[in-house]
């Protein structure tokens, strides 16, 4: 893809991912430069199937200023948060294709893929012009594996505790100016990990018992293929289609648990994806996509054991979006274009209800943003200035009956957000940047919150965007070599965020809650990350935040109180001793006390997770003992323990995670040769 960045980032910092990230052993495929030269990101390049048995909610919990809150284990509903903010205030993106929805823009890390990526863009507190839509927190941008012309294969196997079982298999090869790329991946579990269970009372120690997880198996595959066609012009043409398939029980809260809901997920993703340089024989490059996302979600609690009532939900989301980025040189100014398109319809049913089917819920959005990277001083010091401004029509066809909180005279309503944002970066020294960032974003009401869910949520039509405030100031070094240390980068930035017009849900009855624009909050912070090669074999990287994550909402009972699931300190730290046969690798995830609540009651204790993994080329260690039978094994074996000291511990209230585990996988490839052109 043509990220349309003229700019030319000094070369001490181009294309150079934070270390401490994924790295995997096969083809190597360099992880995209960062879109945005002032923003504050991290690249995790991710080119083959990682051997360890990760997902993208793992992935994206390494890194600074990233929380991930897990409601249970694998496969098991995940969200995430970037320096204090709620999930629904930050962006995911496939390949700059926006995956949030009208109808919530809590995205579920659960449902999205790892094996078919090359990247993880991870972007803090502002939305680069290379993304199609803002977001008030900061962004994450999954960037699909590279089709090229190396017919490459590969195979995954593996599982372990708790019924676990994983099977991936991807392949690409080219001919001439056409490649492609083909995926797919099974992940399933039976879940069944031992918990402690409170038996819903907290103070009462005595009625405590140890039992197992119920209904909480899943089965999920994902398929992906990728076409990519270079033209005589100069461009391409890419086209892509993603199929996900899930099906789970859901089991609820620890101390009731359900038995017989479950919830069935699926998504079809697809783009057709046009660049060229040099448009109509003008300096202008243009990159267009045309995207289409279907999402099927039926969640059956037919018994009522998860407290939403009986319920039997068939909901449907359609999405379809044109997005344009235009890019032109003009002397010392690199400029950047935005014209984008687009719309969602959400068809809600209940096949319990008297009126099965709800009524349908569109968003028609229009976006125009401009932006400029201008460099001084021979590039030293690039000044981005950035303006997005996005039209959104709601509208709800039909009446609602539920306290009469929509009537036709209400059902449609427009709104405006604009997001400037100014960012600064400073090549101060050989290898040594200062960045430094304000933005103003907001984030717009979706449909649960305007419209409600037909039940005890009432909507409010009239609910006004969140707004925020984003700044941030700091530093990155780089160093290809500094005593023993190779490869050496050290980032540190200061950040502060403040959110206005939070939208909370207040109960207003003993049997209703409505949506209202009544909170504020405030957080303060600071990031920390660190990485190096010691001595040829020894890679080392440290991930450490710190946030002071505030309610300043005016409430007696809550201002000032921590936010939830935000704890002042979290640090990640991974250790890999590696040779041709192999490494051996540790890892440590620390995270201090933090509530569980607004009311700050439920304290979760300062825990730590450590993990223990040694990944064997079979191959390389035959040749090394001249042992000729396993020299020809081209299998690369891992096996890894997790969580080794049994650390019982929750991410959200009645929502156990499971203690050790222990997971082992192998992966065989093969990479022939490029077949030649014509």
């Amino acid at each position: 893809m043509l990220w349309l960045s003229t700019m030319a980032a000094p070369a001490a910092f181009a294309d150079e991912p934070l270390l401490g990230t994924i790295e995997v052993r096969g083809a190597p495929e360099s992880a995209p430069a960062v879109a945005d030269e002032s923003a504050f990101a991290t690249v995790v390049p991710i080119a083959e199937q990682p051997g360890e048995l990760l997902t993208l909610g793992d992935v994206l919990d390494r890194a600074s200023g990233v929380s991930v809150r897990r409601y249970g284990g694998l496969g098991d509903f995940a969200t995430v948060s970037i320096r204090g903010s709620t999930p629904g205030q930050v962006g995911v993106f496939f390949d700059g294709v926006a995956l949030t929805r009208a109808r919530s823009e809590t995205v579920n890390l659960a449902d999205l893929p790892l094996d078919q990526l090359g990247a993880v863009e991870i972007y803090r507190g502002v939305s680069p012009l290379a993304l199609s839509a803002s977001a008030l927190a900061g962004a994450v941008n999954l960037v699909s594996r590279a089709p090229d012309g190396v017919p490459r294969f590969s195979l995954l196997a593996g599982g372990g505790s708790f019924g676990t079982r994983k099977v991936s298999v991807a392949g690409s090869a080219g001919r001439g100016p056409t490649s492609g790329f083909v995926s797919a991946t099974y992940l399933g579990s039976d879940g069944d990990f031992s918990f402690e269970d409170d038996n819903g009372t907290l103070q009462n120690s005595s009625d405590d018992r140890e039992t197992k997880r119920r209904n909480n198996a899943f089965d999920s595959v994902e398929v992906l293929a990728k076409v990519r066609r270079a033209l005589a012009s100069g461009g391409a043409v890419t086209g892509l289609t993603e199929l996900f398939a899930n099906r789970q029980g859901v089991s609820g809260i620890g101390a009731y648990q359900a038995d017989d809901a479950s919830l069935r997920d699926l998504r079809s993703l697809n783009y057709i994806r046009w660049e060229r340089p040099g448009f109509a024989g003008l300096p202008l490059d243009l990159a267009s996509t045309g995207s289409f996302v279907f999402e099927r979600e039926r969640f059956r609690d037919r018994k009522g054991e998860i407290g939403l009532g009986n319920v039997a939900t068939d909901n449907r989301t359609y999405t379809g979006a044109l997005d344009n980025l235009i890019a032109s040189r003009i002397g010392r100014h690199a400029l950047e274009g935005r014209v984008d398109v687009g719309g969602q319809v959400f068809t809600p049913e209940d096949t319990l209800a008297d009126d099965a089917a709800g009524p349908d819920q569109r968003r028609i959005r229009f976006g125009l943003a401009a932006g400029d990277t201008a460099g001084y001083f021979g590039d030293r010091l690039l000044v981005q200035p950035s303006l997005r401004w996005e039209h959104l029509r709601d509208d709800f066809s039909g009446t609602s009956t539920t306290a009469g909180q929509i009537t036709r005279a209400q059902r449609g309503r427009t709104r405006d957000l604009l997001t400037p944002r100014l960012g600064l970066r400073l090549d101060a020294a050989a290898g040594v940047a200062l960045k430094a960032n304000v933005a103003r974003a907001a984030r717009a009401p979706n449909f649960t919150e305007l419209f409600g869910n037909r039940g005890s949520i009432l909507g409010n039509p009239n609910l006004d965007p969140e707004h925020g405030l984003n700044a941030d100031l700091g530093f990155v070094l780089a160093r290809d070599r500094l005593g023993p240390a190779r490869r050496l980068r050290l980032e540190g930035a200061g950040f502060v965020a403040v959110i206005d017009d939070m939208i909370v849900l207040v109960q207003n009855s003993q049997r209703t809650s409505v949506f209202r624009n009544v909170d504020r909050a405030r957080t303060v912070g600071c990031e920390i990350t660190a990485g190096a090669e010691l001595f040829e074999h020894l890679r080392t990287s440290l991930d450490y935040t710190y946030q002071d994550a505030r309610d300043e909402s005016g409430i007696p009972a809550r201002d000032g109180n921590q936010l939830p699931g935000r704890p002042r300190h979290e640090l990640f730290h991974r250790s890999e001793y590696r040779r041709d046969e192999g490494r051996l690798f540790y890892e440590l995830s620390f995270i201090a006390d933090n509530f569980l609540d607004q009311a700050n009651f439920l304290l979760v204790r300062a825990r730590a997770i450590h993990t223990l993994g040694v990944e064997v080329d079979v191959a390389a260690l035959g040749r090394t003992l001249g042992a000729g039978a396993l020299a020809r094994v081209p299998f690369v074996a891992t096996f890894e323990v997790r969580n080794f000291t049994d650390n019982r511990v929750e991410d959200v209230a009645g929502y156990p995670l499971p203690g050790r585990a222990f997971f082992a996988t192998a992966r065989w490839a093969w990479e022939g040769r490029a077949a030649p052109h014509g």
